[in-house]
This record gives C-alpha cells, sequence and structure tokens, in this order.
C-alpha cells in the first residue's frame, strides 16, 4: 500500500512536469534587468577601492593554490603570504593594527578580502591582528602601542591570543591560569596550575608566536582582582620557547593547516609590571591595585567587550565562503547542460538546491552590514545590541555556511568545489 502510494506520488510529479515547465533562471530577459554596479554597492559595507586594492594584490603568484604542499611547507606558505599583505600599498597606505581603533571599517576590510584567498591566511592574520594586535589596542595603553604595535605591523613579532583552556572553553569567568603579583621584584608570576588551566588550541602558537596575550586570574596582596590580560614572550626574537613555558604543536588538522594551533604551559613566568594591559586597571610599583571600573564582574565585561570585532569577522569570513561557493555553483549550473542542451540550472530541482542558499548568502551579508551601522557608525554604540547581534549573527552565518555550502558542493556534483579551483577571480 505504501509503495504504490508513492508511486502515485512520483507519478504525478512526472507528468506534472512534462506539462509545465520550470522556470529558465538564466533567462536573458530578467538577468539584464540587474545592475551589477548596483548590486555591489549594496553588497559591499564599505572602502571598495581599498578591497579592489587587496584582490589586485592576491593575483601575485605567491597567493596561487598550491594542494600538494606538507604541512610545514603550508605553514610557511602562510606565513609568507602574510609578510607580503604586511608590505603591501594600498592606495599609499599600507596595513596597520592602530586602524582597529582609528579606522575599524578599514581595518576589517582588508582583513575580510583575505578570505577571498586562503581561509589559512585570513585566520592567521585575525589572530595576529585582531585577537593579539586588538586586545593590545583595545585594553593596553600609550606605552603598550609604541613598544608592541609597530613590531606587530611587521610581523616582526608574531602575536597569538592566550584565553582558552583546556577545562575551560568560552567560560572566560572560570579560567585558571594565575597571575599574582610579587611586589619585591615587581613582577607579576604566571603559572598554569593544572593541564585543564593550560591555553589549548591556541592560533599562531605551535610554531611561529613570539608573543601571547595572556588571560590570567590575577592576584595583588592576595585579593582577587579577576581576570585581567599580560603581554607574556613565548618565544625570543630567534624562535626559542621561553623560560618556563611549554608549547605543545597541535599539529595537521582537518582544515586551516596553514595556522600553527598550539598548547601553552607556564611555570612560573616573571613577566614585568608593565606587562599588564592597564587601560582598566593597574598596579603601581608597591602592589597596590587601582581600577576606575568597581567591581570583578564589570571589569570582566570590559575586558572581553574588545571581542566584538573578532566575532564580526568570523561571522563575515562565513558569508564569504557562501558567496564563494554559490557563485561557484550557480555559474556551474549556467554553463552544464544534462539530457541534451538543457542546462542543468534550468531545472526546477536544481534551483530548489541552490537559491534558498543565495536568498540566506544575500540575507546574512545585509545583516552583516547592519551589525557594521551599529557598531562603527553610530556616536554612541549600544554595547549589549552590538554583544547580541554580533553573536548571534555570528552562529548563524557560520551553521548557514555548513548547509549552504553542501548543497552547492551537491549540485556541482563535487567537480566545481574541487581543490584546484583558484577562487581569487571571482
Amino acid at each position: 500500500m505504501e509503495a504504490n502510494r508513492r508511486l502515485n506520488v512520483l507519478e504525478r510529479q512526472l507528468c506534472a512536469a512534462q506539462v509545465v515547465e520550470g522556470p529558465e533562471l538564466f533567462e536573458a530577459a530578467a538577468l539584464s534587468a540587474i545592475c551589477p554596479k548596483q548590486l555591489e554597492s549594496l553588497l559591499v559595507h564599505d572602502n571598495a577601492e581599498l578591497r579592489s586594492a587587496v584582490y589586485d594584490l592576491l593575483k601575485e603568484d605567491i597567493f596561487k593554490p598550491n594542494h600538494y604542499l606538507s604541512l610545514l611547507e603550508f605553514r610557511e606558505l602562510t606565513l609568507q603570504r602574510l609578510k607580503r599583505f604586511v608590505t603591501a600599498d594600498f592606495n599609499g597606505r599600507g596595513f596597520d593594527v592602530r586602524d582597529y581603533l582609528d579606522d575599524p571599517r578599514r581595518f576589517m576590510a582588508q582583513l575580510e578580502s583575505l578570505s577571498f584567498c586562503d581561509y589559512s591566511l585570513a585566520i592567521k592574520a585575525g589572530v595576529h591582528f585582531t585577537l593579539c594586535g586588538g586586545t593590545i589596542c583595545k585594553l593596553g595603553t600609550a606605552k603598550h602601542h609604541d613598544a608592541l604595535l609597530p613590531r606587530l605591523n611587521t610581523l616582526d613579532l608574531p602575536g597569538c591570543f592566550g584565553m582558552t583552556e583546556l577545562g575551560h572553553g568560552s567560560n572566560v569567568m572560570g579560567i585558571e591560569t594565575a597571575a599574582v603579583y610579587d611586589a619585591s621584584s615587581q613582577e607579576f608570576v604566571i603559572t598554569t596550575p593544572s593541564n585543564e588551566a593550560s591555553k589549548f588550541w591556541i592560533g599562531g602558537s605551535g610554531q611561529h608566536g613570539k608573543i601571547c596575550s595572556v588571560f590570567a586570574q590575577l592576584t595583588v596582596n592576595g585579593v582577587w582582582q579577576g581576570p585581567h590580560v599580560f603581554m607574556v614572550r613565548i618565544r625570543d626574537d630567534n624562535g626559542a620557547v621561553s623560560p618556563g613555558v611549554r608549547i605543545k604543536d597541535h599539529g595537521p588538522k582537518m582544515g586551516l593547516n596553514g595556522v600553527d594551533n598550539g598548547q601553552i604551559w607556564f611555570d612560573s613566568v616573571r613577566v614585568p609590571r608593565d606587562s599588564l594591559l592597564d587601560r582598566y586597571a593597574s598596579v603601581d610599583a608597591a602592589g597596590n591595585y587601582s581600577s576606575p571600573i568597581p567591581t570583578v564582574s564589570a571589569r570582566f565585561g570590559t575586558m572581553v567587550g574588545g571581542l566584538t570585532t573578532g566575532r564580526i569577522l568570523i561571522g563575515q569570513g562565513a558569508i564569504t565562503a557562501c558567496m564563494i561557493g554559490t557563485t561557484i555553483a550557480l555559474r556551474y549550473a549556467a554553463d552544464r547542460p544534462q539530457f541534451g542542451s538543457k542546462l542543468i540550472g534550468d531545472y526546477l530541482t536544481h534551483q530548489r538546491r541552490l537559491l534558498p542558499g543565495l536568498a540566506v548568502t544575500y540575507a546574512l551579508q545585509l545583516g552583516m552590514k547592519q551589525l557594521k551601522v551599529a557598531a562603527f557608525d553610530s556616536p554612541r554604540p549600544d554595547p549589549k545590541l552590538v554583544h547580541v547581534l554580533s553573536s548571534g549573527l555570528k552562529a548563524a552565518a557560520t551553521w548557514s555556511r555548513v548547509e549552504v555550502l553542501q548543497q552547492c558542493r551537491w549540485g556541482a556534483a563535487g567537480i566545481a568545489s574541487g581543490a584546484d579551483c583558484d577562487r581569487r577571480g571571482l
């Protein structure tokens, strides 16, 4: 009975398909009504000329895909690509991490553009400039900016971001890494009290990182003051691991193998008093703690507030992946005939596979546009609104990316999404 019912359903659908032709997705009249320049203006959020200059850079041979490299070769290529990026001149200016505060849209436009070349490059740049450099910009003061940011700009001092711990994940208030102030030497002593407190899956630490922005629970004169951030050297200028620091390279991963993730332990590592990023809290030579923010919870909110830019970049990277995938799949559908001369893109089933993902991509891109207005264009941004929007859009975009790209793979039978596809020309 059930088998007959299914056959009847299939028969009705097949008969209907013979009578009613599906709409032609690539009909010339429909396409001619679209103005590419207007569409680009709607979808590109800002800095169009700057983004174009970055895309021109990405056409150089060093950025050409090479999928036959070993793990260490791919990491080295990613590092060299990033070095080429920081030496480039984009319309009279190079990349400057200070734009994180001074011109956040310019800062993000350059880093977003890297996703159109290679995600390992985009993530390595994001960890170094956004998480490490942005933390220094946001939580540090002039002494940190002057001493560290010029070296970050040139990659002379590769940075990483030591927040996540093996036993705590996103529960930053619950981290265990300890920082105790020693007034006799005017130093902080950084300690990993347990294996669960080790800094885990830290991008850039496995091989190249030399400095790490370390989140640790600060204790001064026996009083706990909550999580604070310290700039800690994990390797010297020659690349040798610093005394008291232990690093484990996490090795090959399922993706992003150009990024050297690692695990870090600190064994009573002493750092100078100026290593504390002290825009919102400071400790004087005698060991007196002071902060304009009265409570631990309020200070904590300020400390992690700087992660918004990183959330936006991750969300935008996911949307960019959807852009790339749908572009490849739709171009393939517009060129691939099946069962005669009819293009696969003109079959209703194929349209139903690809067009929802295209619509989702448009919606997410326009949503991201509004988020950037709320975060960067308002004279007094609402921190709670920006936090909610950036967190929600990051989650929505990354989950959507999984579904959209899978449909694109199925729609192209794996051919148009092969590893040899060079997406720099999209």
